[in-house]
């Protein structure tokens, strides 16, 4: 509006910025404010393959929540999470809203995917907080991944063409905030990871989930693949056939299901493909329903959705406490029940065992 074109005349400089909106009813945890650090590894560029950590690390304010414009410059209230002496001791509290989530007294939350975390989220609940609010997440995520790929896949496009088949990941580290609706905002990207271990391990546990990134991303050579290649390549064959029955499918798209799917067998401590989601699922369509999004897919990324729809195979298998495979049937077939439903199918690292 007018008043606030003129605010941005008076106090912005000339240039070009990137100006974000401030959530001004922000979700809560106990009456505090939080932002989100979430683990995500892009596993491909065309198509578009990414991999998300399905809890949050929150970052939970050291003081209660309070909106008014006394308290808008007030990092206590904003988003200094328990460490600096400040917050403890020295700063003025008129108000009486220090209250400092103490891990040592086993306040602090370590995870979202807990009862202590949807019980305390404001709006409460678990269904609430997987429907809406992770939802929102995945959405976010995908939306900010598919607009930043339109500058690197002609370079991806050019080292395929190239005959250069080596895999390149990056381990990217996105912080979002949400509101009261569940709605999610992207505040930035980290590109270094800080893939932290257990070095906070007091508010941020991560060691295992750390160390089962490797397996996913091929560095111990998918070693479960030869239990099932056969049969995997019979059916990607086959789908070829019935999708692309003219020329079959690019040797392309079928490199890519495979490496998808040894993804999908080596995942696990709730890590899962996030991306490219079902052409029938929810997800899927917020995207490809949508013209604007609609473009920005590739028909590689058509092609794994239709996959994932129609196919979705996986040889059976068994998974332990961490959600990892430890046996594969020797005659792969499909999984039935709940089995194909599981988010973050995957192999026991070496040296790691489950989490009792």
């Amino acid at each position: 509006d007018e008043a606030t074109r003129q605010w941005l005349v008076q106090r912005i400089p000339a240039g070009e910025f990137v100006l974000q909106d401030y959530v001004m009813r922000p979700m809560l945890f106990k009456g505090h404010k939080f932002d989100l650090r979430l683990w995500t590894v892009l596993l491909s560029v065309d198509p578009l393959r990414l991999h998300l950590l399905g809890t949050g690390i929150p970052k939970v304010s050291m003081w209660k929540y309070d909106g008014s414009p006394k308290h808008v410059k007030n990092p206590c209230v904003h988003y200094l999470f328990p460490g600096p002496s400040d917050c403890y001791y020295s700063r003025e509290d008129p108000d009486g809203m220090r209250d400092v989530l103490a891990p040592q007294k086993g306040l602090y939350p370590t995870s979202t995917t807990n009862d202590y975390w949807y019980d305390n989220v404001e709006p409460s609940g678990r269904r609430f907080w997987k429907e809406v609010a992770w939802a929102n997440v995945e959405r976010t995520l995908v939306e900010v991944m598919l607009l930043a790929r339109e500058q690197l896949l002609h370079v991806d496009h050019k080292i395929k063409q190239a005959g250069l088949r080596y895999k390149r990941v990056v381990f990217l580290s996105p912080d979002l905030v949400l509101d009261e609706r569940g709605r999610a905002f992207l505040v930035e990207i980290n590109t270094n990871g800080y893939m932290i271990g257990n070095l906070h391990k007091d508010f941020f546990p991560m060691e295992r989930q750390q160390n089962a990134v490797p397996s996913f991303v091929g560095a111990t050579g998918y070693p479960l693949q030869p239990h099932y290649k056969a049969e995997l390549a019979a059916q990607t064959r086959r789908f070829c056939q019935s999708a692309a029955p003219r020329g079959g499918c690019p040797p392309s798209l079928e490199l890519e299901l495979w490496e998808m799917t040894h993804e999908q067998l080596h995942s696990s401590r709730e890590w899962y493909r996030v991306w490219p989601a079902a052409a029938s699922s929810r997800l899927h369509a917020a995207f490809s329903a949508v013209p604007q999004w609609a473009s920005c897919l590739t028909p590689l990324d058509t092609f794994a959705a239709k996959w994932l729809a129609e196919v979705g195979w996986l040889p059976e298998h068994r998974v332990d406490s961490s959600n990892g495979v430890v046996f594969v049937k020797g005659q792969p077939g499909h999984l039935e029940g709940d089995h194909r439903k599981k988010a973050g199918l995957g192999l026991k690292h070496m040296g790691i065992a489950p989490n009792r």
